[in-house]
């Protein structure tokens, strides 16, 4: 509802009030109402080995207004993206004590539908077709960098927010180059 966001003139004083939506805010939090509205961070769960990757998820998370969580396995990552119906999931390939074909089908089946983007070592267009076959999103090259993991997690919230508003199921994802048969 685009409305809600938009502020209210007081006729009488010509002054600005803000929407209703901010003005309960501030009474639940007890905080100022601003002027300026701020969107909300959107969660994005990864589960990272190395800390150069580490790095980069986390400045291309402030740069994106992303909420990033960091976890330790497979398990917290499901835990994490379940309680906040983050919309991507981020997995390392190379993350030791776990089968990265089981771990994204487990990952890709939260009942929120959550894209899975894989990030790894080796890239062809084998292991994409591998990865969604599992329910998987994308895979992203390792080591990562800004741009190619941005442009990732953009395209993933836009198929996830396409997929969530059509109120099916998670549909195949895109195609890739390379053959079908």
């Amino acid at each position: 509802m685009r409305g809600l966001n938009l502020p209210v003139w007081d006729r009488s004083s010509g002054l600005r009030i803000p929407n209703v939506w901010q003005a309960i805010h501030s009474v639940f939090t007890g905080s100022a109402v601003s002027q300026k509205a701020t969107s909300p961070r959107i969660p994005v769960v990864a589960i990272v080995v190395s800390e150069q990757d580490r790095q980069v998820l986390t400045s291309v998370s402030s740069q994106e207004q992303l909420e990033l969580h960091l976890v330790e396995s497979c398990e917290e990552a499901c835990t994490v993206a379940s309680r906040l119906a983050a919309p991507v999931i981020l997995f390392d390939r190379d993350l030791p004590g776990a089968e990265w074909r089981t771990a994204v089908r487990s990952l890709a089946a939260s009942p929120h539908r959550a894209c899975v983007v894989l990030m790894s070592g080796v890239v062809d267009d084998y292991l994409r077709q591998e990865l969604i076959r599992r329910g998987g999103y994308e895979v992203v090259p390792k080591p990562l960098r800004p741009e190619n993991i941005s442009r990732a997690i953009k395209l993933a919230l836009s198929y996830w927010t396409s997929a969530a508003s059509t109120g099916a199921a998670k549909p195949a994802a895109p195609a890739r180059g390379g053959r079908r048969k």
